[in-house]
C-alpha cells in the first residue's frame, strides 16, 4: 500500500510540473525614434492605447503629426524646453507618424 501511495504521488507531482505555463503580460519598451516617417505597424507601437512621447535632449524640438488611412490628421503635437512631454491618442493599424524633431522622441 505504501508503494502504491508513492507511486501514486510521483505521477500526480509530475504531471502538475509538466502542465504548468508561464503567462506574462506583454511590457513595451520605450521605442526611441529621430526624424522621419514611420508606420504604427512597422514600428511596432501599441494600437489601441494612448503612448507618452518627450524628447531628448529636453532643449530639442519636435513636431509629431499622427495620420490615419485616409490621409487624415488625428494628432498634431509640439514639444520643446517648455512642454516635454505630452500624450497620443490611441493609434490604429494604419496609422503613420510623421516626426520633425532635431533629437529624437521616446515613445512609451
Amino acid at each position: 500500500m505504501k508503494r502504491l501511495i508513492k507511486i501514486f504521488s510521483i505521477i500526480l507531482l509530475l504531471s502538475f510540473s509538466i502542465n504548468t505555463t508561464i503567462t506574462t503580460a506583454q511590457v513595451t519598451s520605450p521605442k526611441s525614434l529621430g526624424q522621419g516617417i514611420y508606420s504604427v505597424r512597422d514600428a511596432n507601437l501599441l494600437v489601441g492605447t494612448p503612448i507618452n512621447v518627450h524628447i531628448t535632449p529636453a532643449n530639442a524640438k519636435a513636431i509629431i503629426l499622427v495620420i490615419d488611412s485616409d490621409h487624415t490628421i488625428e494628432a498634431l503635437v509640439r514639444l520643446n524646453s517648455k512642454i516635454t512631454e505630452q500624450t497620443l491618442p490611441p493609434l490604429n493599424y494604419d496609422s503613420s507618424l510623421i516626426i520633425f524633431s532635431n533629437g529624437s522622441v521616446v515613445l512609451s
